[in-house]
């Protein structure tokens, strides 16, 4: 994710790092060429037989115009929603740490050292679940960081598993079941703990939801030819009117629609790697701060900064 900043609004009009210019500056240039060649033969020879008139530019470029903005909005629509799924995941795991610290051990009794080793071993299992869960919507490899908070022996089994997140649940909850069978949560408590679990399993399944199930392909198809080909015979629809003028207006429109239709495709998947993408990596490290601030561990890591702007 790009970090706001206070640029000035100069120096933002300007700004290359983050813009849809990074991916359509070779389609806007491509456009632009072809106009000025329009241009030039209207200028010095006519091109009655292949001019155009403006007014069906101005009704398609307006359809056109609705079929980016509805896309957009969908995308934009997957995009909230992981951010939700994600801001659910950070109180979940929050509430999740809490449960386990105040309602996990003997009644009436002091707090034993085996009763508080098994507490931060399930706060260690849901911040290894969170990185777990993180590579898993990125399709990175977990392993290496899951060996700070796991055994090798679990994590020898978890490459096992296909889905590395739903394992780690299921081990957490046979955890759960342990604690109950020692007597160490009553069963007025166990539901409660149980729910987190459930919790967090149904936000993985909305962020798999949308990680595997994109906007229709054909539309996207459509949606790019019909950018490509209004744009490719504007100049023809224009030039008579605008004369000399054509290659500005067509470097305009081409970069909006263009732009539009590329930042469509970057928002599309939240959970990419891309600078528009959501920050899983950041709120992964936050997560894994404030649980193991919980349980009052030593070696506690720093908060990821953006680099050159960008926080991933």
């Amino acid at each position: 994710m790009i970090v706001k900043q206070n640029i000035p609004w100069l120096k933002m009009l300007f700004s290359f790092r983050g813009s849809d210019l990074r991916f359509t500056w070779r389609r806007i240039i491509a456009m632009t060429l072809i106009s000025v060649l329009v241009t030039w033969f209207e200028i010095h020879y006519g091109l009655e037989q292949f001019s155009l008139t403006s007014e069906p530019f101005t009704m398609i470029g307006l359809a056109i115009g609705i079929f980016l903005g509805f896309r957009n909005n969908a995308a934009y629509d997957r995009f909230w929603e992981g951010r939700k799924l994600w801001g659910r995941l950070v109180n979940t795991s929050r509430s999740f740490t809490r449960q386990v610290l105040t309602l996990i051990g003997p009644r009436n009794e002091p707090l034993t050292p085996e009763v508080r080793e098994f507490q931060e071993d399930l706060v260690y299992h849901m911040i290894a679940y969170v990185h777990a869960f993180r590579h898993h919507l990125r399709q990175t490899e977990p392993f290496e960081e899951l060996r700070k908070y796991l055994s090798a022996e679990e994590v020898s089994a978890l490459e096992q598993h296909m889905n590395v997140p739903i394992a780690i649940l299921q081990d957490m909850g046979e955890r759960l079941r342990q604690a109950w069978e020692r007597g160490w949560i009553t069963e007025f408590h166990l539901p409660i703990i149980e729910a987190s679990l459930t919790d967090l399993a149904d936000i993985q399944g909305g962020c798999e939801r949308i990680k595997n199930t994109p906007i229709p392909y054909a539309y996207t198809v459509l949606i790019h030819r019909l950018v490509a080909f209004y744009c490719f015979f504007l100049p023809f629809g224009i030039v008579k009117t605008v004369g000399p003028l054509t290659p500005v207006v067509v470097l305009l429109i081409s970069h909006a629609f263009f732009g539009l239709d590329e930042i469509g495709d970057e928002i599309e998947d939240p959970f990419d790697t891309d600078p528009q993408a959501l920050p899983l990596a950041a709120l992964s490290r936050m997560i894994e701060i404030n649980l193991l601030q919980s349980i009052d561990a030593d070696d506690i890591p720093e908060m990821l900064e953006p680099e050159r702007s960008v926080l991933l």
